[in-house]
C-alpha cells in the first residue's frame, strides 16, 4: 500500500515516513498541499495522510480537493483536540482525524483501518453487486449506482451503506454500525451521524421518503427500499449462482440469512 504523507514539519514528516516504511508501507512525502496535488496522479497513492496545518492551504481544503480528484481515503493530522475542530475534519470528507501527539503504531493501525481492499489479489470470485431497491453497490469497486448516477464512496462509507442495504427495512443499531464501519475503538455516534449525512448527500437520497436512510434517535438507522415490497438480493453480475453472504468481502450483516436469496 502506498501512502502520500503531507506535513510542513520536516522532522515529523521524516519520523512518520520512517516508521510507516518499517511497518511495510510505501511512503511518498510532500511538504506542501500544492506539491501533493501536482504529483498525486503519477504517484497513485492508496491513502492520503495530511496535516491540517500546511503553508499554502489548510488540510481541510486539501482533503476536499482530493475527494474531488482521487476519491481515496484521507486521514487528517491535527494538534487541536476540541470537538469543533475534529468535526470540521470529518465534514471536509476525512475518513479519520488523528490528534497530535500520536504513536506510530496508532497511525499505522488507522491507515489500515481506512483502507480495506474489497478483494484479495487473484481472488477468482466474479464481480458482484448488492441491491436494495434502486441502490446498487459494487463490492469490487466501492461504487454505488442509483438510477443513471454512479457515486464513489470511501471504504468506511461503503461499509456503512452495505450493512444498511443488506438489512433494508430493518433497524441497524448504532453500536453495530460503529463496530462494522470502523473496526476499532474511538468512533462515536457523532462521527457515525456525520458519515450518514455524507452518504445521503453523495447519493442524493430523498429526505423523509422511500429510499432514504432514516434515523431513529438513540437507536440506530434504517434504509428504506424505494421499490415497495422489494427484498434485498445479493446477485452476481454475470447471472451465475447466488453468492452467499460469507463470500462477500465484508463481515456478516445483522439480518438472518433467510433475508437474502437469489433472484
Amino acid at each position: 500500500m502506498k501512502i502520500l504523507l503531507v506535513d510542513e514539519d520536516v522532522d515529523t514528516l521524516d519520523v512518520c515516513a520512517y516508521a510507516l516504511r518499517r511497518d511495510g508501507f510505501k511512503v511518498l512525502t510532500m511538504t506542501t498541499a500544492t506539491a501533493a496535488l501536482e504529483h498525486w496522479h503519477s504517484a497513485h497513492p492508496h491513502v492520503l495522510v495530511a496535516s491540517v496545518r500546511l503553508p499554502d492551504m489548510n488540510g481541510f481544503e486539501l482533503c476536499q480537493r482530493f475527494r474531488q480528484l482521487a476519491g481515496i481515503p484521507v486521514i487528517l493530522l491535527t494538534e487541536r483536540t476540541d470537538d469543533e475542530h475534529v468535526v470540521r475534519g470529518y465534514q471536509a470528507g476525512a475518513d479519520d482525524v488523528v490528534t497530535k501527539p500520536f504513536s506510530m503504531r496508532q497511525l499505522a493501525m488507522r491507515v489500515r483501518a481506512v483502507w480495506r481492499t474489497p478483494e484479495t489479489p487473484g481472488d477468482p470470485e466474479p464481480q458482484r453487486e448488492v441491491r436494495a431497491g434502486s441502490i446498487t453497490l459494487d463490492v469490487d469497486t466501492y461504487e454505488v449506482r442509483r438510477g443513471d448516477t454512479t457515486t464513489h464512496l470511501t471504504p468506511i462509507e461503503f461499509r456503512l451503506l452495505y450493512l444498511l442495504a443488506a438489512n433494508a427495512e430493518r433497524v441497524v443499531n448504532s453500536a453495530r454500525l460503529l463496530e462494522y464501519g470502523w473496526k476499532q475503538d474511538g468512533a462515536d455516534v457523532l462521527l457515525l451521524r456525520t458519515h450518514i449525512c455524507r452518504i445521503r448527500r453523495k447519493l442524493g437520497l430523498p429526505r423523509g421518503s422511500a429510499g432514504d436512510i432514516f434515523s431513529l434517535p438513540g437507536i440506530g438507522y434504517r434504509l428504506t427500499s424505494d421499490v415497495p415490497d422489494q427484498a434485498v438480493r445479493v446477485l452476481p453480475v454475470d447471472g451465475g449462482p447466488l453468492l452467499s453472504e460469507r463470500s462477500l468481502p465484508v463481515p456478516r450483516a445483522v439480518s438472518p440469512a433467510s433475508q437474502i436469496w437469489a433472484a
